[in-house]
């Protein structure tokens, strides 16, 4: 063989290789029940496409040369994309099984690949319910040394696992697990997975460690949910502090730190919360009543000089429940008396009673 025909066969050799190289589906996917699901694919420079259930001679839908046909297609359970991409449209439990491609290329090449279909579930919510708290993804617990914690997720597909992992930095042999772990199968193709564990802290000064709950499984279900773990303090004996035999189950603290606070601390905070709600009000309320009587006492009658006797003449007998006289009046009455604002023929007859109030 020359070097020319040497050549030609490398070629083909290397353009076949690169070929099935660059055209490839994944070996398996994950496909949501109740949504369409695709199946990506690429492959370019072919004659033909078909896809068949693996087992299955018969194709139920085909490519080839830019039109579609087979049943699948016919009935639009299925669809095909010009790169090869399988189509499934409303995705249920009947599509988890295994499906194989066949290609034929511009070369008269024959690819077959084999794609494996699992069907998945999201729970509600889509991350692990740590200690009954649906509602926190990321929580503050106050606990013994000896405690319980749980961590579940429900009505999930696949049946995934949980376990515990605890922040790096902190030294493993200074915690104990137990783990008890329970899954549930409810019959509909969804599962609920329950993990319930014992924890013992072995280093008595140990204050904090940050613990997860994490899922185990497809790539389309992991989450976590993470705890920020509070130990009570202890003396400087380890001795005076020991450990109860029994676990106590642990508290949600709602994002709030609870510090130890020392007496004397305490004792001042509390002397200054009661000046503030105490006595301050106390001193106005009684700063308000003086203005008030003071007010009153001025508008109810004449102050009275010391003699007993006001500038008028009146005893201050007298003058108690009486109206204040008008300056400039006298204390006795004419018989008549003339209306300066009226004219001069008018006048006003004598009442009885005088402008400082004396009959």
């Amino acid at each position: 063989m020359d070097i020319s025909g040497l050549l030609f066969v490398l070629h083909m050799f290397l353009s076949g290789l690169f070929a099935a190289s660059d055209a490839s589906c994944p070996e398996a996917v994950n496909l949501e029940l109740g949504v369409d699901g695709i199946i990506y694919c690429f492959y370019e420079d072919y004659q033909l496409i078909h896809w068949s259930v693996t087992g299955d001679n018969d194709a139920f839908i085909v490519l080839q040369n830019n039109v579609k046909s087979g049943p699948g297609f016919i009935s639009g359970e299925y669809d095909l994309s010009s790169n090869g991409s399988l189509i499934i449209r409303n995705v249920t439990q009947h599509y988890e099984r295994q499906y194989s491609i066949g290609i034929v290329t511009n070369r008269d090449q024959e690819l077959l690949s084999d794609v494996t279909v699992r069907i998945f579930i999201r729970p509600i919510p889509e991350y692990p319910v740590m200690n009954g708290l649906a509602d926190r993804q990321n929580q503050l617990l106050k606990v013994e040394r000896l405690w319980d914690m749980d961590c579940a997720m429900e009505t999930i597909r696949p049946a995934i696992s949980l376990e515990w992992v605890i922040a790096d930095g902190f030294p493993p042999n200074n915690l104990r697990i137990n783990n008890d772990t329970t899954t549930s199968d409810h019959g509909d193709g969804t599962f609920s997975i329950h993990l319930r564990s014992h924890f013992k802290i072995e280093d008595p000064f140990v204050r904090s460690l940050t613990i997860s709950c994490v899922v185990i499984g497809p790539d389309v279900l992991s989450s976590k949910t993470s705890a920020d773990v509070l130990f009570p303090a202890v003396s400087s004996d380890p001795s005076l502090d020991p450990v109860s035999s029994e676990p106590v189950p642990a508290t949600d603290c709602r994002y709030l730190i609870q510090p130890d606070v020392d007496d004397r601390t305490l004792r001042p905070m509390m002397v200054l919360l009661a000046i503030i709600f105490v006595f301050v009000p106390l001193t106005f309320g009684l700063l308000v009543y003086q203005v008030f009587r003071t007010r009153k006492c001025s508008c109810g009658g004449v102050p009275v000089p010391a003699g007993g006797q006001d500038n008028h003449g009146y005893d201050e007998s007298e003058i108690n429940g009486l109206p204040p006289p008008i300056l400039g009046g006298t204390s006795d009455v004419s018989d008549t008396n003339t209306d300066t604002s009226a004219s001069d023929s008018n006048t006003v007859p004598n009442t009885g009673v005088g402008v400082g109030g004396r009959t």
